[in-house]
């Protein structure tokens, strides 16, 4: 009996130093690590700040939950992540996301960025130099209706087409050090959004024969890899986006009718890539009249996107008139008024007023 009781004591003696051993090397290398993220929100053109057209919607930057990751600084590899939930507003009005990481001790890059995105995908999360966010490409019927009768210089090749990207703000932290055995530290970081937001109007005749209005802007980056801070320039490509009718009090014209867009996107090819590459940047306006036919405008963007308000404000005012066709008499109903034609689809009703800048 007391030959039991000792060989007893002694297996716990051992389980319990096995137990010992299995912690402490976690208790030496890893710790926690308080991430406290400022979004730094309040200067995003035609967002938060210079407001073009009061009447146009502008893009939502409201994120509900941020992820941070630790890549090792030697690797460049994942070796640890987490996600910053809770949410508060500091004294100067900024969203502050904190939340806890266990990072093993050494040093790293960290990248962090908002996880709910709809429409903004992110890839190749694995490494510091290749995570990359992008969009998914339009489906057919947007070739179709942009390019089936087309053959001029402009589009030549045809560029790949992808949707707008949703905000993405991204804070980055290089060289951060973590300790061995320390206690609780806080790494503070501020994040801003890496997505331009445009204001983008056409002046427009017969507009309120006009069903549908949407646009593609080519010589845009379609992805980003946002750690090191890398647009793709690579890819001839366009985005994607939806018009508008509204109105603009500034046209010294009594017809003050336009088309207009407030878009996002990863930004225009940077001239000093390569001065030598002729730039192909084209905006082509595509419109489904009310009873079905088909009007189109294509304006060379490049003189435009140096305008003073591109650059400063990033408006792209073009002073062109966009001659929408009046519907086609209906053989049978002869004496029938034009202006049954008028829509009054929600978000396309003639609104009279000035805007207020």
């Amino acid at each position: 009996m007391n030959k039991n009781i000792i060989r007893t004591l002694c297996i716990l003696c051992l389980a319990i130093l096995l137990a010992a051993c299995e912690r402490r090397p976690l208790q030496d290398s890893t710790n926690m690590l308080r991430v406290r993220v400022v979004l730094k929100v309040s200067d995003v053109n035609n967002v938060t700040t210079n407001i073009y057209n009061t009447r146009i919607p502008a893009p939502s930057i409201s994120p509900s939950i941020i992820r941070a990751i630790f890549y090792d600084e030697v690797t460049d590899n994942v070796a640890s992540q987490g996600f910053l939930t809770n949410q508060e507003t500091d004294a100067d009005g900024n969203t502050v996301f904190t939340g806890y990481v266990n990072v093993p001790a050494g040093k790293y890059n960290l990248v962090c960025y908002n996880f709910d995105t709809p429409s903004l995908q992110v890839e190749n999360e694995s490494n510091w130099n290749t995570i990359n966010a992008y969009t998914s490409e339009v489906n057919e019927y947007y070739y179709t209706r942009f390019y089936s009768s087309r053959a001029d210089e402009a589009f030549t090749p045809i560029p790949r087409i992808y949707y707008e990207p949703d905000h993405l703000i991204v804070a980055r932290e290089n060289g951060v050090v973590v300790p061995k055995r320390t206690d609780l530290i806080t790494i503070h970081t501020e994040a801003k959004s890496i997505i331009d937001t445009y204001y983008i109007q056409v002046r427009v005749v017969n507009g309120q024969y006009a069903s549908d209005a949407t646009a593609i802007l080519t010589d845009l980056a379609p992805s980003n890899k946002f750690a090191i801070d890398e647009r793709k320039h690579d890819e001839y490509s366009a985005t994607f986006f939806e018009m508008r009718r509204s109105i603009d009090a500034r046209i010294r014209a009594s017809n003050q009718d336009v088309l207009c867009a407030t878009f996002n996107t990863f930004g225009k090819r940077p001239d000093e890539i390569d001065p030598s590459v002729e730039s192909k940047l084209y905006v082509t306006f595509n419109v489904i009249t009310v009873d079905g036919q088909r009007a189109e405008m294509t304006v060379d963007m490049d003189s435009i996107f140096k305008t003073e308000p591109a650059i400063e404000k990033h408006w792209l005012l073009i002073d062109k008139e966009f001659v929408i066709p009046e519907p086609k008499p209906d053989p049978d109903r002869p004496d029938e008024d034009k202006g049954m034609f008028e829509t009054d689809v929600e978000g396309w009703d003639k609104e009279e007023g000035y805007i207020d800048i």
